[in-house]
């Protein structure tokens, strides 16, 4: 185990998750404290190049890596994890509370709020959408009029869309799952569709491709412009040898 750093201030760090809640703290307050935590970007690589950029003081420790690794991490250590949105990054920081790592925070909306927030910039989810609904675009075939991309293809690509889970629970327990995905089963996903956005990247994923084929379907009948189901499902993904937890 290594001695933290003396610059490190876990009250401080403490203190700042008090008062934004849920384990949070603003991308403001982290840009101004940067040197009493470690900073952790827990994003895949291929994205710290995408429109998003990167916090030049971040390492970048990919989500899958932070769960197999969190163990082994110091405790004592103060760490502040930044995704995309937020969303992997509390799923890294709960893991890392669950190893006993004593005081961690996830960013409060990712890199977005940290391009709004602290960068300035103030287009920055329309350039990334536009970006990220390209290379989805150029990745999909219609087989029988079915916008499909490979599962090898989301294995390279995760983080430049929405990875949508339909399968229900026991599937996942049993086959495993992809990290980075989210979980809303099949039902519950169409009742809440309404509220995604509908120009956003977003692929669907589930067994073997059947009920994501159908999803997508309904999806694009509505209105969604960059749907596609992933190939294969989750047997597709496991065949090909991807990772999962």
């Amino acid at each position: 185990m290594t001695k933290p750093d003396p610059a490190y201030d876990s009250e401080a760090l403490q203190l700042a998750m008090t008062q934004c809640g849920d384990g949070e703290v603003s991308a403001r307050w982290a840009a101004d404290h940067i040197g009493s935590f470690r900073l952790v970007d827990v994003r895949e690589p291929h994205e710290l190049q995408g429109p998003l950029g990167a916090v030049e003081d971040a390492a970048n420790v990919p989500l899958l890596q932070i769960l197999s690794e969190a163990q082994s991490m110091d405790s004592n250590v103060p760490v502040v994890l930044l995704c995309r949105s937020g969303r992997r990054s509390n799923i890294a920081a709960q893991a890392l509370r669950n190893a006993g790592v004593s005081t961690v925070a996830s960013v409060e909306g990712g890199m977005l709020a940290w391009n709004v927030d602290v960068v300035g910039k103030t287009d920055v989810v329309e350039t990334e959408r536009n970006t990220n609904t390209q290379n989805l675009s150029e990745a999909v075939s219609r087989t029988n009029g079915l916008p499909e991309v490979s599962a090898q293809w989301v294995g390279t690509n995760v983080g430049r869309f929405r990875l949508f889970d339909i399968r229900e629970a026991p599937e996942l327990t049993q086959h495993g799952r992809v990290a980075q995905s989210e979980h809303v089963p099949m039902q519950q996903f169409m009742a809440s569709a309404g509220e995604l956005d509908r120009d956003a990247p977003i692929v669907v994923m589930c067994a073997s491709g059947g009920r994501s084929g159908r999803v997508v379907q309904a999806l694009a009948a509505a209105g969604f412009s960059a749907v596609a189901s992933m190939e294969g499902g989750m047997f597709g993904w496991r065949a090909q040898g991807l990772p999962s937890t």
